[in-house]
């Protein structure tokens, strides 16, 4: 292969490469997190963070999982209730359509922070990252609160 096809094909295939790092930067850009908070919790017990993910995108975009320093494990949970007894459970996606917000809240979806770390104390914040099945992430600021949530 000539030089200059050698430079075509590679000048060729670094744009293809920045074209898709380019998409998906561009996609999460046009997810936005709002009202990202964490509950602080006495020594020992799982804290809960919650915020409002809005998909912007013109797809559907899974959520598979989360991760934060300030956690030993950070894992996807929904609170139901049947029978009037409450239940928590793993939850291992959640499919948010394009065009849709999706509210973490006490009650329903939420994260769940196993072996909270010190760094979770009310008036701070702690870094979290939302990792979804295509690859992107996005990450955010979670205030941390009470335990009565204020």
């Amino acid at each position: 292969m000539s030089s200059i096809r050698k430079l075509i094909a590679h000048t060729a295939f670094v744009t293809l490469s920045l074209s898709i790092v380019s998409a998906n930067a561009a996609q999460t850009s046009q997810v936005t997190l709002s009202d990202a908070w964490v509950r602080s919790m006495p020594a020992g017990i799982p804290a809960g963070g919650y915020f409002t993910i809005h998909n912007g995108t013109p797809r559907t975009l899974t959520l598979k999982g989360a991760s934060s320093p300030a956690c030993g494990m950070l894992m996807l949970h929904r609170s139901d209730e049947m029978s009037g007894m409450a239940s928590m459970s793993d939850v291992s996606s959640i499919d948010i359509s394009a065009g849709e917000t999706v509210k973490f809240s006490p009650g329903g979806y939420h994260l769940m922070c196993m072996d909270p770390t010190s760094a979770i104390k009310p008036g701070k914040k702690i870094a979290v990252s939302l990792e979804f099945t295509d690859g992107s992430k996005v990450q955010t600021e979670f205030a941390v609160r009470a335990p009565n949530g204020k």
